[in-house]
């Protein structure tokens, strides 16, 4: 008896010992693989988008150029596909609306919406120079995405090339130069061979570190970022137009973009979760499986359901919110719903676990 006794108090005193090592190994892997998801976030996500965009509106900027040179219909259908093409770049931008995009107001400059018609039409009737000064003077309802989309395409999306007049054509070669110089100015900001610029700031969290003093902070502003983006597009968005029933209020009304517009949001609330975009790297995924497989689970399929939900709206969105009501509170639901998770799921998951 006195022998088992013995032994089984071994076996206990050994495994006691495991346990602390156990749990130092995991801690530390985790606080290595935090490092990594930063590190790749920063690269493969949002550095990368940002390349992408900048060089999406160097094309576009050369597109409108030529249009205006030799205008054509198959000039102008060039110029509204590249539109479209920047556009879903900065769509899938906007699950990371933290940093210079924010600091430096190039948000509110390239994608301030509704347009405003009357004030468009005075600024062609004036005697504007169109000047880079005078278009940085402009209101910001006035430059960026959609008064270019309103140029290119028409207030009821028929825009023919024969329809412009050279003022519209000189307007829209300003804000195409507006919007290259703000996204060039954008992807800098986050060149990691500079050692000042932010990209450094959001790898590298210490105490001497001007903006984020640690790993928790950096993740806290990645989960808010998913969910302000989903709480915009569900209860911004989408819920505004649909609920005044006016398709005056969508976000891109003229290019029948909107819907596109929403969905590439969501990707990009995947694309951070995955860690990837051009390349695939590690993201919140491999952290929160680390410790909760079931939130990982979670997440993913709300995702996914978000996304499919703005799939399942099979016409217009100014066109669904009259006639398809079903639908788009469809979408609004599962996109609240994921915006739910990450804050009621994620957000406590990264206070919990990254310090």
């Amino acid at each position: 008896m006195k022998i088992l006794l013995f032994l089984s108090l071994a076996v206990i005193t050994i495994s006691s010992c495991k346990k602390p090592t156990e749990v130092t190994n995991k801690v530390d892997s985790f606080e290595v693989l935090q490092k990594e998801v930063l590190s790749d976030l920063a690269t493969n996500v949002n550095t990368a988008s940002y390349i992408g965009l900048a060089s999406k509106s160097d094309d576009l900027y050369n597109v409108v150029l030529a249009f205006n040179l030799n205008p054509s219909e198959q000039g102008l259908t060039e110029a509204k596909n590249i539109w479209k093409e920047t556009r879903a770049i900065w769509e899938q931008s906007e699950g990371f609306l933290y940093g210079p995009v924010s600091s430096n107001n190039i948000d509110p400059q390239i994608d301030t919406w509704p347009v405003d018609y009357n004030a468009l039409e005075n600024v062609l009737n004036s005697s504007n120079t169109f000047s880079e000064s005078e278009i940085n003077a402009l209101d910001d309802a006035l430059k960026g995405f959609h008064p270019i989309e309103y140029l290119l395409f028409g207030q009821n999306g028929n825009k023919i090339y024969t329809d412009f007049t050279q003022r519209e054509r000189d307007y829209l070669i300003a804000l195409a130069l507006n919007v290259k110089n703000l996204t060039n100015d954008l992807a800098s900001s986050w060149d990691a061979s500079i050692s000042s610029n932010f990209v450094n700031h959001f790898k590298n969290p210490s105490t001497s570190n001007p903006i984020y003093s640690t790993n928790n902070l950096v993740y806290l502003e990645i989960v808010n970022a998913l969910i302000g983006i989903c709480d915009e597009v569900a209860n911004g968005k989408i819920q505004e137009p649909f609920i005044a029933q006016n398709p005056l209020l969508e976000e891109s009304p003229f290019a029948f973009n909107s819907i596109t517009d929403f969905k590439n949001n969501m990707v990009s609330v995947q694309n951070v979760y995955l860690g990837r975009y051009n390349a695939d790297g590690k993201g919140l995924e491999d952290l929160v499986r680390t410790y909760n497989l079931s939130l990982d689970n979670s997440i993913k399929a709300k995702i996914s359901n978000a996304i499919s939900s703005l799939d399942n709206i099979n016409t217009s969105f100014g066109d669904a919110i009259i006639n398809s009501p079903i639908q788009v509170q469809n979408a609004i639901d599962a996109i609240n719903e994921l915006k739910n998770e990450l804050e009621t799921g994620l957000l406590p998951f990264v206070q919990t676990y990254i310090k």
